[in-house]
């Protein structure tokens, strides 16, 4: 089975990446449009500033990790089904935390199978 595990550099955000609650409603967003089941979540808030939010779903993870010091999202996002849309993951988080901003998307396929004796 392949896989894509699509990264997300998102710049240029709007404040609500301080927001451990919009950075929530936003992933859960993502996952939704996605197809993905969630099963999960977990938030760690950071000092001075940002947070990484992690919501586990039975088909894998998305992840975010604020830099707001640079208006900045890290996104991870990891489908374990082939006939989920890691895009429409990002495209909607992006529209909840950088309507405006710029999203760099970098692409890995993953080959899942098992190990040949």
């Amino acid at each position: 089975m392949r896989i894509r595990q699509v990264l997300a550099d998102m710049r240029d955000c709007s404040a609500a990446i301080e927001d451990e609650l919009a950075l929530r409603d936003a992933a859960l967003a993502g996952a939704k449009a996605g197809g993905a089941t969630i099963i999960g979540e977990h938030a760690q808030r950071y000092v001075p500033h940002g947070i990484t939010l992690v919501v586990f779903l039975a088909e894998s993870h998305i992840m975010l990790t604020t830099w707001p010091e640079y208006k900045m999202v890290l996104v991870d996002v990891l489908l374990c089904n082939p006939d989920m849309s890691e895009d429409a993951t990002i495209d909607e988080i992006a529209r909840h935390l950088c309507p405006d901003g710029l999203v760099e998307r970098s692409y890995v396929t993953r080959q899942i199978e098992p190990l040949q004796p």
